[in-house]
């Protein structure tokens, strides 16, 4: 099975390529740079040249611009490169009968109670990073092999000027610096590297239409950091919790549990939940610090 990954430099580009390299998959990252393949994926000539020539037969594309404030300030730009190349890999894969994978997200809902939305609930197009990624699934459903898949990743990429969320709350706690714990937001975060060895079993499956990829728990960013702290052996001394409130520019969605049970129907097993997604990322961690 050829593969081309895109994003390959990102956090979720490089634990697929970590998982699948131990696979047997001819596998090919493209990226702006450090990939095997190295273009703009604004340049659209170029990118249907490298898939006529490549002739991959599984497309996982996982660039975006997760920016809230940028997509807000920059609509064009956010759809040039969270929706446009997914048109093109839709149509590739649409002409010569592969298969497409769409990473996508769950900023999708206007609930502000703790729910758990499935891949049918009502979305809520609140912000343009929303209406880009979802022009992006749009974009990627009018194939029939393809895969959407909507979550919300946590995890490590190692560019000390790009922190992660979570390399930004561990760096905070470790210096004791002050952080503000929001008790109204709620996702179901998974880790990186547990969701690219369920995306292999997902791909090998050719598994069609959208699937929540996710923990099979919802709580909030306050839980979820507090957990953090008692598994790295942290004090809380210098957390404070507190309620989001909407910026009036910015519409956020607070509400963003995913129900992930057609997809442990789909794979025959259980999605993680919120304990094991702090302990996959603690072993992810302690394996960062020693390599």
């Amino acid at each position: 099975m050829r593969v081309l990954l895109c994003g390959s430099t990102g956090m979720l580009g490089q634990a697929i390529v970590k998982d699948f390299s131990k696979r047997d998959i001819e596998l090919f990252t493209l990226a702006r740079k450090n990939a095997d393949i190295n273009i703009d994926l604004l340049d659209e000539g170029s990118l249907k040249e490298v898939l006529n020539k490549l002739e991959p037969d599984v497309i996982i594309n996982t660039v975006a611009i997760v920016n809230l404030q940028f997509c807000e300030k920059n609509p064009a730009d956010a759809y040039m490169l969270n929706a446009r190349p997914v048109a093109v890999f839709a149509n590739y894969a649409r002409s010569n009968n592969k298969y497409l994978v769409q990473i996508s997200t769950d900023h999708y809902y206007s609930d502000r109670e703790n729910i758990l939305h499935d891949e049918s609930s009502q979305v809520s197009l609140l912000n343009e990073y929303a209406k880009t990624k979802f022009a992006g699934e749009c974009f990627a459903l009018t194939a029939e092999n393809s895969l959407v898949i909507r979550t919300n990743i946590v995890g490590f990429r190692g560019i000390e000027t790009r922190p992660t969320f979570i390399e930004w709350a561990l760096n905070s706690l470790k210096n004791k610096e002050d952080i503000q714990l929001f008790d109204n937001v709620y996702s179901s975060s998974i880790a990186v590297s547990h969701l690219s060895q369920i995306l292999y079993d997902l791909v090998t499956r050719k598994a069609k239409g959208i699937f929540n990829i996710a923990s099979r728990e919802s709580v909030s960013k306050k839980d979820f950091i507090l957990s953090l702290v008692h598994k790295f052996e942290f004090s809380s001394q210098y957390t404070r919790v507190i309620s989001y409130l909407p910026e009036e520019q910015l519409q956020r969605s607070t509400s963003m549990g995913l129900n992930v049970m057609k997809a442990e129907r789909f794979l025959g097993y259980l999605m993680p939940d919120m304990e094991q997604v702090v302990n996959r990322l603690y072993s992810d961690y302690l394996e960062v610090e020693h390599s």
